[in-house]
């Protein structure tokens, strides 16, 4: 065996091992990622999302979802990982998943427009209009300013529940004899 090429055997000593144990305990609370823990940079996660990004804007779909897949058990803490990866399941017709990830963003960021709108978009789709008018709501109610293309979608949308509405209503209401 090559004495170059072995791996150094870490002395296991009483202050490295209370180091190692309180990383341990800390990604076992959830108060730290496994990307913290292996010592990745924030600014290197996010070029990778930014390739995952350009990947799904593309349309290619399976190599984004690889990379947000990558990211998320990197860092389950990221919020616009999840939207991401909520983004691709979306795209990818998995309307399911896609709420998921939408839903696991927003307990992490609960001021994400983006998520919300998108999720209510997948509610809307499926005539949830109730859950889909709700998460264009709170859309709203964090862009009181109109400046957010996200939030505006989010009111051009709830005109869009009014209609399907008014049309279901339509169809289903009996229509008086003459």
């Amino acid at each position: 065996m090559d004495h170059r090429t072995a791996t150094p055997i870490h002395d296991p000593n009483p202050a490295r091992r209370k180091r190692l144990t309180e990383k341990f305990l800390a990604l076992l609370s959830d108060k730290t990622s496994l990307a913290e823990l292996k010592g990745f940079k924030k600014e290197q996660l996010y070029l990778l999302a930014e390739a995952g990004h350009v990947k799904l804007k593309h349309g290619r779909l399976d190599e984004a979802e690889k990379i947000f897949q990558a990211l998320i058990l990197l860092d389950h803490r990221n919020s616009y990982f999840h939207a991401c990866m909520g983004a691709v399941h979306q795209k990818k017709m998995k309307p399911v998943e896609a709420i998921i990830e939408y839903s696991q963003a927003l307990s992490i960021d609960s001021k994400d427009v983006t998520s919300l709108v998108n999720r209510g978009e997948i509610y809307l789709r499926h005539k949830n209009y109730r859950k889909a008018a709700e998460d264009f709501r709170n859309a709203i109610l964090l862009d009181l300013a109109g400046k957010s293309l996200w939030a505006n979608r989010a009111r051009s949308l709830v005109i869009a529940i009014k209609r399907s509405m008014e049309a279901e209503f339509a169809r289903t209401s009996p229509q008086p004899r003459g």
